[in-house]
C-alpha cells in the first residue's frame, strides 16, 4: 500500500469508494467491498469513519473545500468556484452518483454544510450588522441563503449531466449572487 498513515488510509479508502461507485449505487457499496478494493481489514476502516457517508463527507471537504479554500482566503472567488466544479467534472461518474444520495445521508446536505462554513469564515460581520438591523438576521442564516443558493446551482448542474462549461456556471452564480433581486424582476 503507497499511502500509509491515518490520512493515507483516509486516501485509499476514498479512492476504494469512487472506484467501486463507477459501476454501482453509492448505497449499495458495503463497507466490506470498500475494504476488500482498499486492502484493508473492516475494523480499519471503522478507526477512520463512522460509514460510508462520513467518508463521502470527508471527501467533499479534503477534495473539493479544502483545496478551494487558499483561493478564497485569498478573494479569489472565481477561482475557488471553478477549482471546485473542475474537480467535480474530473471525477464525473463518482459525483453524479453521490447526487442521487437523499434522505439523511443527502449529498446536498454535507454540500450545503461546507458551503455555509465558506460564506461564514469569509463574511464581514461588521457590513451585515450595517446593513442588515433586525436580530433575528443572524450570520448563520446570511451563510445558509447564499450556501444553499450554491449549492442549488452546483446541483442542477450535476443532474443536468455537467453540460454547461464550468466558467460560464461560475459567471452565472456570480451573477446572481452580486445582483439585487429587484434590479432582475424589474
Amino acid at each position: 500500500m503507497v499511502n500509509q498513515g491515518k490520512n493515507g488510509i483516509d486516501v485509499v479508502l476514498a479512492e476504494s469508494l469512487k472506484e467501486l461507485s463507477r459501476t454501482r449505487p453509492i448505497e449499495k457499496i458495503t463497507i466490506k467491498e470498500i475494504t476488500d478494493k482498499a486492502g484493508v481489514i473492516r475494523p480499519t476502516f471503522y478507526n477512520h469513519f463512522q460509514d460510508k457517508y462520513e467518508l463521502l463527507e470527508w471527501i467533499v471537504r479534503e477534495e473539493l473545500m479544502k483545496p478551494a479554500m487558499p483561493l478564497f482566503n485569498a478573494g479569489m472567488i472565481r477561482e475557488g468556484l471553478a477549482y471546485i466544479l473542475t474537480t467535480i467534472e474530473n471525477e464525473k461518474t463518482f459525483y453524479e452518483k453521490a447526487v442521487r444520495l437523499e434522505g439523511q445521508n443527502a449529498f446536498s446536505d454535507m454540500l450545503l454544510s461546507c458551503a455555509k462554513e465558506i460564506v461564514l469564515n469569509h463574511m464581514d460581520y461588521g457590513v451585515v450588522a450595517k446593513k442588515l438591523k433586525y436580530d433575528w438576521v443572524s450570520p448563520g442564516l446570511i451563510a445558509e441563503y447564499y450556501g444553499a443558493t450554491a449549492c442549488m446551482l452546483l446541483l442542477r448542474w450535476i443532474e443536468n449531466g455537467m453540460q454547461q462549461p464550468v466558467n460560464e456556471v461560475v459567471d452565472v452564480y456570480l451573477a446572481l449572487s452580486q445582483e439585487s433581486m429587484l434590479n432582475i424582476l424589474c
